[in-house]
């Protein structure tokens, strides 16, 4: 069984530092090959080019391991837009975005402008979602409606606060995505069963998480082998495709 991990944080962050050696150390114990790699919390609040340049310097030296998610602080306004612009043209494969570390809501007006331009340059975008009351889930929903020709990740599916409001976010839009890091293994098979296995992203949240911990959540109680395909790895290349590499 293939398994790609579409959310590890690399650099050193408020209580961690991980290397390009030390994921990949993890990811083969693991048995993961692939991984999206984003930066430190940090990095995502405030030095948003050192944290792009980590993740882009691990991408390209490994492209058949690694694929980046760059990020951009929304208030730092047409320096964010810069940003952005330049980690795409450098090769990043999507945006990652975090409400409460950045300080705006899903829907605030300040993000507007870094949204267009991902959506625009056709790269997803990683929510981090669950914590109030900055990323509640329906805010993701309204933004998916807003911009249905973009694609988005519901980074921890809303864990923990907003569990009971997942199912019906994700079922509401066409054009949204489930990362599965953190969540508990009820809600993880009652998204297979209720919003179904093609829109599920396996993701770790490495190093905050178990690596290990986070694949036994998912084989543990997902049996259906077309399941675990779609959430370990097939979604992942649709979704990602060749623009990790």
């Amino acid at each position: 069984m293939h398994i790609f991990d579409a959310h590890c944080h690399l650099g050193r962050g408020l209580s961690y530092s991980v290397s390009t050696g030390d994921l990949l150390r993890e990811m083969d114990r693991c048995g993961v090959e692939r991984a999206i790699v984003v930066p430190a919390d940090r990095q995502i609040a405030v030095w948003n080019r050192e944290g792009n340049d980590e993740v882009i310097k691990a991408a390209r030296a490994y492209p058949e391991r690694f694929g980046a998610f760059c990020t951009a602080n929304p208030w730092f306004g047409e320096a964010a837009l810069d940003e952005l612009r330049r980690a795409f043209g450098e090769g990043a494969a999507g945006l990652k975005l975090h409400p409460v570390l950045q300080g705006f809501s899903i829907i605030d007006p300040v993000a507007r402008s870094v949204v267009e331009l991902a959506v625009a340059s056709r790269k997803p975008i990683y929510f981090h979602t669950g914590t109030p009351v900055c990323s509640p889930p329906f805010q993701l929903t309204e933004l998916c409606r807003r911009y249905p020709e973009g694609t988005f990740i519901m980074g921890h599916a809303a864990y923990s606060d907003y569990w009971n409001d997942v199912v019906s976010a994700v079922t509401s839009v066409e054009n949204m995505f489930v990362d599965t890091s953190t969540h508990l293994p009820l809600v993880i098979r009652l998204l297979v069963e209720q919003v179904g296995a093609d829109r599920m992203l396996f993701g770790s949240n490495y190093p905050k998480n178990s690596m290990g911990l986070e694949i036994e959540k998912i084989t543990r109680y997902i049996k259906d082998g077309t399941d675990l395909a779609g959430i370990f790895s097939e979604n992942f290349e649709r979704l990602i495709g060749g623009t990790s590499r």
